[in-house]
């Protein structure tokens, strides 16, 4: 009997991490359970950028016009500096915002050499933490192929996981959802949506919880107790 188990133990091993399994004990005075099977499932789509935001940290004294105007020069669409009125110190920092049209590796490399150009041009002047995100808007189309490989691949797994149970996947139970597209303030490092520079595209990442509900599969046997 123990070797079974550890058998059946390194068959489960794979889906061990992220599944889980209740069937009911069969017989005369087995209490009454409700069988699932709760698995995760993973989903991510590439797509292409066309258009980013752009966010960074910068420290140094510089007036808000003259950083603003040298971004807008550099091809930053709508730049902002921090606050209305604001200007950069030095024992602080400042975050400079704007949108980059139509991102090529071109415009980036222009405005990577014109906060060079700037800092250069103003010692003491620091630009940290640049970030190239994708717009909330520009993610949604491809939030749902996500979400759909998430819960194809949850179901992958949970038929795994009951044929190997005798068992039979019917319906589900619950779903709970993790990542997907960032939401419209939320570009800053870290978060998802950021754009590959090395390909120009970006990734949306979709996880769903997901529990099966099931039912005996048809000749089989009854389940003796363990």
């Amino acid at each position: 009997m123990l070797k079974r188990i550890a058998v059946l133990g390194l068959v489960l091993l794979p889906l061990a991490a992220s599944a889980q399994v209740n069937v009911p004990r069969n017989g005369p005075g087995a209490p009454s359970a409700t069988t699932g099977i709760s698995v995760q499932g993973r989903g991510a789509v590439r797509f292409p950028v066309k258009d980013a935001q752009f966010v960074a940290q910068a420290r140094g004294n510089a007036d808000e016009a003259a950083v603003v105007a040298a971004l807008r020069a550099a091809g930053v669409e709508n730049p902002v500096v921090g606050p209305t009125g604001s200007q950069l110190y030095g024992n602080g920092s400042t975050t400079l915002r704007g949108t980059v049209r139509d991102v090529s590796r071109a415009k980036l490399e222009s405005l990577g050499r014109a906060a060079a150009a700037y800092m250069f041009a103003h010692p003491g002047t620091t630009l940290e933490g640049v970030t190239f995100s994708v717009p909330s808007d520009a993610c949604a189309p491809h939030e749902q192929d996500a979400r759909s490989a998430a819960i194809a691949d949850a179901r992958r797994k949970a038929q795994a996981l009951a044929a190997l149970t005798g068992v039979t996947v019917e319906g589900v139970a619950a779903v709970s959802e993790f990542g997907g597209c960032p939401g419209p303030t939320e570009f800053f490092p870290g978060q998802p949506g950021q754009l590959d520079l090395g390909t120009l595209t970006s990734t949306v990442v979709v996880t769903e919880n997901v529990t099966f509900t099931t039912v005996p599969a048809s000749g089989s046997l009854p389940r003796r107790p363990l």
